[in-house]
């Protein structure tokens, strides 16, 4: 009984992590792909403009 328990309270755990590593890569694909939208758009101003 004690170990289904713990293979329970280690499947949540392993869930909270993947939550986690999502979280980290979205803000990482945000902070790295919020510039290369500005910079675009700039270059799109400078020629349009």
């Amino acid at each position: 009984m004690q170990l289904l328990k713990e293979q329970k309270a280690q499947s949540e755990w392993n869930s909270v992590y993947m939550l986690i590593v999502l979280i980290i890569a979205a803000l990482l694909l945000i902070t790295v792909i919020k510039p290369m939208f500005n910079n675009s758009q700039q270059v799109q101003q400078k020629i349009g403009g």
